[in-house]
């Protein structure tokens, strides 16, 4: 693949068009209140403006990532809320790791974090080294 190429996929992974979804429609406050009791020990992560992105893989990495429990999807989130951990600031994006587990009520849990999906956003595919890239 050459850098043309890659730059297209990156731009089409960050903004193109997805299937519409909805995530958690309760208010900020009580979308932390939920996480906190549905996950009372793990980091959480309120975002806005979100894209659940399965990624194409390749066999080999796709084996891998289902070994370990986990399933070759992750969230780009281009607004941060609320990081719980204090990674992100608010209104900064981020990329969660290998989905663990979702739900229709809009929490998606990585290993080490839950993302509460606020209002609407998409789903779409991307190339799996495309979306490792992105940083």
């Amino acid at each position: 693949m050459n850098l043309e190429q890659m730059v297209g996929q990156a731009w089409e992974a960050l903004h193109g068009d997805g299937t519409p979804l909805v995530g958690c429609m309760l208010s900020e406050a009580d979308a932390e209140a939920e996480v906190q009791r549905r996950f009372p020990r793990k980091s959480y992560c309120l975002v806005r403006n979100w894209s659940l992105i399965d990624l194409e893989c390749p066999p080999e990495a796709l084996a891998v990532i289902e070994r370990s429990g986990r399933r070759p999807t992750v969230i780009l989130a281009h607004r941060v809320v609320l990081d719980s951990a204090l990674r992100c600031p608010p209104g900064s994006w981020i990329r969660s790791t290998f989905e663990v587990s979702r739900d229709d009520a809009g929490f998606f849990v990585s290993r080490n974090t839950v993302y509460v999906l606020l209002g609407r956003g998409t789903r779409r595919s991307a190339p799996l080294s495309v979306v490792l890239s992105i940083h």
